[in-house]
């Protein structure tokens, strides 16, 4: 008789081998456009693949799962149903797609298009979740899901603002809304997604119980983190570098706010597995990355000079950060969601597991010669140690999906 937990992996594995699909996809392009135009860090296309094929797609699929575990339980009605959330991602793919197309080749009405789709899809993912909130409006959890819908709307000014820039702006004006568009996308839609999350994944990984207060915390810190983040975006885009660097100084109080019980569920339960190990990274990535941020600005002579300067963080904080978080989540979530019990979902774990410290260790190491070099062999050194570890990833993971359905 089929079970809940097979129904949950029947759905989980071909949605989470798109993600697989993308961040393999991303590493192949990466390579291809290196060995073409021999530039470090990838092209505009790499990252995109990354961030919008595996990132968005993980996120949509994953904070759907946590909506629908943290506030409507197994009895009550589901944020987004499966039917509606493979419809939602079918959407998004062919918006994703085609923006991934039309951008390379300058098509603009394909680009606006592709955008309207990826819109549309976070506009029914957001309205779903909000819907939830509504009726959950007293649940323990609630302030998780706030964040996702913070990082939601978050998305959609991302979106606006790279469909802008690829229309076409006035030369004074790119600088501006480039700098919104990574504000809006890094520290908005993924890292509000990830400070949400690690509420209640972070114990779960780490198999211990959440730690007083962790909830008010994040209820404490999403406000003023989307103050900040508004605040930047506002005054980025009204051309003021002080009030923007006050608002990046306002997000990251917020941050730390909100990331308290990460460091406090740390001191309670060692990290030591994989997983764990790769997430504790990623936070130590994105604090440095916020201090990049904030220190770049207050270096820079005027907003254009600030924007160029963005491109020299951005690439260490998405390899450090947004893939290492990836990485780790999925390590701990797909032998969860594919296992089908407890023995099956160590199994799996096994699987993935397996050199986890090593590979741990050889990204990192790649992620610091990145972040330290503009280039050259010790940024091609880098660059390589980084592309091995997240290959080895995929296998790991194709394998885990390949398991699972025996």
């Amino acid at each position: 008789m089929p079970t809940r937990n097979s129904g949950r992996a029947a759905w989980h594995r071909p949605a989470n081998s798109i993600v697989l699909g993308y961040l393999a996809a991303s590493i192949a392009v990466a390579v291809f456009e290196a060995a073409r135009d021999r530039s470090w860090p990838p092209p505009w296309l790499a990252t995109h693949v990354f961030l919008l094929g595996a990132v968005t797609n993980a996120i949509v699929i994953w904070t759907a799962h946590f909506a629908t575990t943290l506030l409507a339980g197994p009895t009550r009605t589901r944020p987004t149903s499966d039917r509606q959330l493979t419809v939602v991602l079918g959407v998004l793919n062919i918006g994703v797609v085609m923006v991934l197309i039309a951008v390379p080749h300058d098509a603009a009405p394909a680009v606006v298009v592709g955008a309207a789709l990826i819109f549309s899809a976070i506009v029914v993912r957001a309205s779903a979740m909000a819907a939830m909130l509504c009726r959950a409006s007293r649940a323990r959890f609630v302030p998780v899901v706030r964040f996702y819908v913070a990082a939601a709307v978050a998305l959609m000014m991302g979106i606006a603002a790279g469909t802008a820039l690829e229309v076409g702006l006035p030369a004074d004006w790119y600088a501006r809304v480039y700098a919104t568009h990574v504000e809006l996308n890094l520290f908005g839609w993924i890292a509000f997604t990830v400070i949400g999350t690690q509420v209640a994944l972070w114990p779960m990984v780490l198999r211990t119980r959440i730690v007083s207060g962790a909830e008010i915390a994040a209820t404490h810190g999403l406000p003023v983190c989307a103050a900040g983040l508004l605040i930047t975006v506002g005054a980025l885009l009204s051309n003021s570098r002080a009030v923007a660097g006050a608002g990046i100084c306002l997000y990251i109080l917020g941050a730390i706010r909100a990331l308290e019980p990460f460091a406090r569920t740390a001191l309670q339960r060692t990290p030591r597995s994989p997983s764990a190990l790769m997430l504790v990274a990623a936070m130590g990535w994105f604090l440095g990355g916020l201090a990049a941020d904030l220190g770049k600005l207050l270096a820079a002579p005027n907003l254009s000079a600030f924007a160029g300067a963005v491109d020299d963080f951005v690439p260490w904080l998405l390899i450090g950060y947004v893939v290492q978080v990836l990485m780790g989540a999925l390590t701990y979530l797909l032998p969860v969601v594919l296992g089908g019990g407890p023995s099956g979902g160590r199994r799996l774990s096994t699987v993935l597991d397996r050199y986890g410290v090593t590979r741990l260790g050889v990204f990192n190491l790649g992620a610091m010669l990145i972040a330290a070099t503009r280039g050259g062999v010790p940024g091609a050194v880098g660059w390589s140690l980084v592309g091995a570890s997240v290959g080895a990833f995929c296998l790991l993971a194709a394998a885990a999906v390949a398991i699972s359905r025996r």
